[in-house]
């Protein structure tokens, strides 16, 4: 058995990812007021990559959840499109883009699907999104980035590294040899691979009390942002 095909000896529970944005119970006895990846605005990384000039054209947001990441993409001139498996991300998005006065389109959408897109854009962004997918979803998910990228187009992705602590914040953390052999020949060419670190809100409640229970003490920003280990994928669609 390959890496990229071995699955966690227990699945973690599936998260309704509407009724967390809701702030509703997404486990028994736990509701979250924000998702952790909800920072308020773009994530750094992000930033790195606009400026270094590697995101053009027509722009996807996928797995855009409050569409901070759309809403300044936007505000720089870029034609964005944020999707959502959650209406009340999109509602969110929208209600923020109307507050920053900016023009971008969102809608409801299923990443593992991404059906009525084909050969739209010109970068795909995707932050915090592939390990919240199942091994399936996974692969339905990189197919279906394929066929809504145009031949030559990018994508640019964040996804939570496989650690030892990574289960503790993550439902499918993904190793370095799992996301090659996802974006592999003759449909992607590997322009970047590396780790970094993605800033999320401080964790409180029951996250608070898994990290504390697990012995696991995360590094934080002078701005008091948790940093977690992530994989920055750059690629190209062949």
């Amino acid at each position: 058995m390959t890496d990229h095909e071995e699955t966690p000896p227990s699945a973690p529970p599936a998260v309704d990812y509407e009724r967390l944005y809701r702030g509703d119970e997404v486990f028994p006895g736990v509701a979250i007021d924000r998702p952790p990846w909800d920072i308020g605005r773009p994530q750094p990384l992000l930033l790195d990559f606009e400026r270094a000039g590697r995101i053009v054209g027509e722009v996807l947001d996928v797995g855009c959840g409050p569409g901070d990441t759309a809403i300044h993409l936007a505000g720089l001139g870029y034609r964005v499109t944020g999707l959502d498996v959650a209406p009340t991300a999109i509602e969110q998005a929208r209600a923020r883009a109307a507050e920053h006065g900016v023009s971008a389109t969102f809608d409801v959408a299923d990443a593992a699907i991404l059906d009525g897109y084909d050969a739209c854009f010109d970068t795909v962004v995707s932050s915090a999104l592939l390990h919240c997918l199942d091994p399936e979803q996974r692969v339905t998910h990189v197919r279906a980035l394929a066929r809504v990228l145009k031949p030559g187009g990018r994508l640019i992705q964040f996804c939570f590294l496989r650690t030892d602590h990574a289960v503790l914040y993550a439902p499918h953390p993904i190793t370095e040899q799992q996301l090659r052999s996802a974006f592999e020949p003759p449909t992607w060419s590997v322009t970047t691979l590396r780790t970094d670190r993605l800033e999320v809100a401080r964790p409180v409640g029951a996250m608070s009390s898994g990290f504390a229970q697990n012995g696991f003490e995360p590094e934080f920003t002078e701005a008091g942002a948790m940093l977690l280990p992530v994989l920055v994928l750059e690629a190209q669609r062949i």
